[in-house]
């Protein structure tokens, strides 16, 4: 009897310990998957994963869309591989007198595991190209200037970036040369709100 009854505590035990560990592991597992929240002026990058944006024919609507890569903003790997939406709001095409400029906006972030949020931000870096509207050539890669930053640095303010928001173009450094950003690029953007994704409502 007291044999038998040892081995039951034992089997007993070893549920017990076994259940623990599947349930500390669910949890954890759980605990990755779902992502931290993303404060303002969190920066995040991505590559473009649409086709490439070109001032020369671009307009103001087109949708584009952009992957997450390292680093993970608040090192978050729920955030790896997540997709940005946005859209062109604003286009300047090179021609005499005037320099050419793309205007990016985002809409929102999808995440590999179905959850989403609404996203406001600026860009903060982008590997943007230049092209000659005479040799139609690249001549130049990084070349743009981000008026938020232009607009920090002169208007007296630190907002960099969100100062420009309502202007927000990448600008080529060129007179008469379009600029474009193609697939593959990297683009930093920094949020202008905080991003809490969740999962989305039936009907929304």
């Amino acid at each position: 009897m007291i044999r038998t009854s040892l081995h039951g505590t034992m089997r007993a035990a070893i549920a017990t310990v076994a259940t623990a560990a599947v349930l500390a592991y669910s949890a954890g597992t759980a605990f990755a998957a779902y992502p931290s929240t993303l404060g303002a002026g969190t920066s995040i990058s991505a590559t473009l994963s649409s086709g490439d944006i070109n001032s020369k024919n671009a307009n103001v609507g087109d949708r584009f869309s952009m992957t997450v890569v390292q680093p993970y903003p608040n090192g978050d790997g729920a955030y790896a591989g997540a997709t940005i939406y946005g859209h062109v709001t604003g286009v300047e095409r090179a021609s005499q007198g005037r320099k050419a400029g793309i205007q990016l906006g985002f809409d929102r972030i999808v995440l590999r595991n179905g959850m989403q949020a609404p996203v406001s931000g600026h860009v903060l870096q982008a590997d943007a190209k230049q092209e000659s509207t005479v040799a139609r050539d690249a001549i130049g890669a990084g070349v743009g200037m981000i008026v938020g930053n232009y607009l920090g640095k002169h208007v007296g303010t630190n907002l960099g970036g969100l100062g420009g928001a309502a202007g927000g173009f990448l600008y080529a450094n060129n007179l008469k040369a379009q600029i474009y950003i193609q697939r593959g690029a990297r683009v930093t953007l920094q949020l202008n709100h905080s991003v809490r994704p969740a999962l989305r409502q039936a009907g929304r």
